[in-house]
């Protein structure tokens, strides 16, 4: 857990996350590492984020809560043609549809570095 020496900010990501001590523990270790972290527990908090802020990357969990879920709010960004690069998590082994095309996908559980090289990974491209 520890941040690349010399590392100007890396971006703004979103983490979408139910599961509190998962999406603190993950949105602390990408702050650490240079990222700014915005944090919604789910996708109604993540579109209101979304629609206010510039989000350079989207870290959602596959099942959340609601009328939305990690796939339905993907669809919603690559819609509006958002340059928001998408990382999916997901426990099961759920079929990304669609959504493979345009998200990458990381499965759970996961470790904080991890996230950290898909992230600079789907950042780079």
């Amino acid at each position: 857990m520890t941040s690349e020496p010399g590392a100007p900010s890396s971006g703004v990501v979103l983490i979408v996350e139910d599961d509190v001590l998962l999406r603190l523990i993950t949105a602390s270790d990408l702050r650490h590492a240079g990222f700014e972290v915005l944090e919604a527990a789910n996708a109604a908090e993540a579109l209101t984020v979304l629609n206010t802020v510039a989000v350079d990357a989207l870290i959602s969990d596959v099942n959340l809560p609601g009328n939305l879920n990690g796939l339905g709010l993907a669809h919603w960004v690559h819609r509006r043609r958002l340059d928001t690069k998408i990382i999916l998590t997901s426990a099961s082994g759920q079929a990304l549809g669609e959504t493979e095309q345009y998200a990458s996908f990381l499965a759970k559980p996961y470790g904080n570095e991890e996230v950290r090289r898909l992230l600079r990974q789907v950042l780079r491209n």
